[in-house]
């Protein structure tokens, strides 16, 4: 029986295709870690799924034997032309995107209600890849998220250490981590010099602070986080050009220590704070 890896290699001979370093390709080609994922995604016939990245699509094709609908985005030209020719390309259960999920309008592709979404996130724009799912949150269910492992410890991280930052505030205030699952180098080819840990996380029926209001709390945590170094009144007194007095007044009133650094704030406190900011309008000015 041919290997996944053997069939990655095929297929990219046959492509005249070198996975390109610009855009993170590393093809999964672990039976075991693709079984994990479908594990944690838990398809059904009633299931609707985007996947982010499919690569070769040896996700894809488990997902359209099971899954009702299946949108896959593809960035790599070369690999969607390889998908439209292979038997996935037919497929009535798949559309295929081409495009940068950083740009495609999904808003506009996907239906009104919620949908699961699975992703290999290239470890060079995982991030901003996050924060644009975070934005576009109500459209799913919950995520199922392939990403570098210092990546998913700062998703999970707690105050006041070394992986806690802006991105475990913003994961922290969307959903919560039901699972996760190791996956080594050799999963991959070409392998990564890095780990990586698949994420299942679970989106809160609403974000824990009004989506209305998120430039306040992405100000508060940026300022916070800016510079580790520096107290929370110093940290905040630059950000919105206030006297460091008057910010004193305000992180006291909280209950917050204005000698505390930004990591040690747990995610109800930065929510806590920035609520205290918008209806006293010190931001305003800033």
């Amino acid at each position: 029986m041919i290997t996944l890896y053997q069939e990655a290699r095929a297929a990219l001979r046959a492509l005249a295709l070198r996975p390109r370093k610009k855009l993170g390709q590393h093809f999964l080609v672990h039976q075991g870690v693709l079984e994990a994922i479908l594990g944690l995604l838990d398809p059904s016939p009633e299931d609707e799924i985007v996947e982010i990245g499919p690569g070769l699509g040896f996700l894809t094709r488990r997902l359209v034997e099971v899954a009702r609908r299946v949108w896959a985005i593809e960035i790599d030209q070369s690999l969607v032309g390889w998908l439209l020719k292979s038997p996935l390309g037919s497929h009535p259960a798949l559309d295929l995107v081409h495009g940068d999920v950083l740009k495609v309008p999904l808003g506009d592709i996907l239906p009104d209600h919620k949908v699961k979404l699975v992703a290999n996130l290239p470890y060079n724009i995982s991030t901003p890849v996050l924060f644009r799912i975070f934005e576009l949150r109500d459209h799913f269910s919950f995520l199922v998220l392939m990403v570098q492992r210092e990546v998913a410890e700062r998703m999970a991280a707690s105050p006041s250490t070394k992986s806690y930052g802006t991105l475990s505030v913003w994961c922290q205030i969307h959903g919560q981590i039901l699972g996760r699952v190791a996956v080594s180098p050799e999963a991959f080819f070409p392998r990564p010099r890095v780990r990586s840990t698949v994420v299942k996380i679970g989106l809160y029926p609403e974000p824990l602070f009004s989506k209305e209001d998120y430039p306040v709390l992405r100000g508060l945590v940026r300022a916070a986080f800016g510079q580790r170094r520096k107290t929370l009144s110093n940290a905040l007194a630059g950000w919105l050009k206030k006297g460091r007095d008057e910010i004193e007044v305000l992180l006291l009133r909280e209950g917050v220590d204005p000698r505390r650094r930004g990591e040690t704030l747990s995610v109800d406190e930065f929510i806590r704070l920035a609520h205290a900011l918008k209806n006293t309008g010190l931001i305003a000015d800033s």
